[in-house]
């Protein structure tokens, strides 16, 4: 199998990472996080102009039709940079649902997410009923639910579009520890229209397309805290020498290369995934690659923390973000134990992608 990025491709990743090194070192990133939204509304709209906000959608629905592996070039760049702009809430993920559960009428809904005018968040923690013609229930830790204006609130196989002002829905905004945020939501009795529901299936396929992009985003960071240690142990001095010569902290880092590969081929392996048309076939993987993602980032983070000692842990250094990042990351649409358990329910690994699941 070729794993070379054609030539759209590696300009793609250029210009990402172009855009990410000149506008989003640490002291920047902390800057935007310090704005009223949480995010910066400039960097949002230089994603608009690059057209990121338009990559994963078809051209029928006015986007760029491109796939999983140029998702995948957009989201290790963002890992790298850590990112705050709510890209995961509103393109990937409520994004993928509206595309795929909107029918004839994604394209008009999706022209303002594309647009950077509408910022859409996917409620996957939601506990709700319809009631007639109404809907209630609740819904915790909504990604970029903080600054959205519309919400997929999944009920059933399928999901029901709500504005962010609709009577009887409630919105308890805060920030994440790791960058973002996010909201509680509380419905009562909120009125529905048969225009506000998706279709079955939607929100499961961008459930889908967002452990994809957080397995890139994730690589990203992985790699990004591994350079960052592999240089700290190159520098860094004690009695007379670099701490990088003492062979036990060598063979740490060797062991944080190991598992960013393991992190990478996961990566790839969704991108892949993302063009399965057997639904099963992409549960399957899908959860692998969640649970490989959780345990290599959480041996990646920690030990580039253990590495750096007690500077690892400080707000002024680098390395403390990428630990929060990666912690979040685990338990965004499922922590790992919680994936392992779907795949064996699914019937785990029956292939030559058995070592996933390891």
């Amino acid at each position: 199998m070729d794993f070379e990025l054609s030539d759209d491709q590696r300009m793609l990743k250029d210009s990402v990472e172009r855009l990410i090194s000149d506008r989003y070192g640490l002291e920047q990133r902390l800057r935007y996080q310090s704005e009223p939204c949480g995010w910066s509304k400039a960097i949002w709209n230089d994603f608009v102009e690059l057209g990121l906000t338009m990559l994963p959608f078809s051209e029928e629905h006015g986007g760029l039709g491109l796939g999983g592996v140029e998702t995948m070039i957009v989201g290790e760049a963002f890992g790298r940079g850590l990112v705050v702009e709510p890209y995961l809430c509103s393109i990937v993920l409520a994004g993928e649902a509206i595309a795929q559960g909107g029918g004839e009428g994604a394209g008009d809904l999706l022209g303002p997410i594309m647009g950077g005018e509408i910022i859409a968040a996917l409620a996957d923690r939601a506990e709700v009923v319809t009631e007639g013609s109404t809907l209630s229930g609740s819904a915790t830790v909504v990604l970029g639910g903080d600054t959205a204006q519309l919400f997929v609130i999944p009920e059933g196989e399928g999901a029901w579009l709500l504005p962010a002002d609709a009577r009887g829905l409630a919105v308890r905004p805060y920030r994440l520890h790791g960058g973002g945020g996010a909201a509680d939501l509380s419905l009562d009795s909120v009125p529905l229209e048969d225009a506000q529901r998706l279709a079955d299936g939607a929100v499961a396929r961008a459930i889908e397309c967002g452990i994809g992009f957080l397995a890139a985003e994730a690589t990203g960071a992985m790699q990004a805290a591994l350079d960052g240690t592999v240089e700290y142990l190159k520098t860094r001095e004690q009695f007379g020498k670099p701490i990088g010569s003492n062979q036990a902290l060598q063979h740490k880092a060797a062991e944080m290369l190991v598992e960013v590969e393991q992190a990478r081929s996961a990566a790839i392996y969704a991108a892949i995934l993302s063009n399965e048309p057997d639904a099963a076939e992409r549960a399957r993987g899908m959860a692998a690659v969640k649970a490989v993602i959780g345990k290599t980032g959480r041996f990646v983070a920690q030990n580039a923390v253990q590495l750096h000692g007690g500077i690892g842990v400080s707000e002024e250094h680098i390395v403390s973000h990428y630990f929060r990042r990666l912690t979040a990351i685990g338990m965004l649409l499922g922590g790992t134990d919680m994936q392992l358990k779907r795949l064996a329910e699914l019937g785990g690994f029956t292939g030559p992608e058995d070592h996933l699941a390891a």
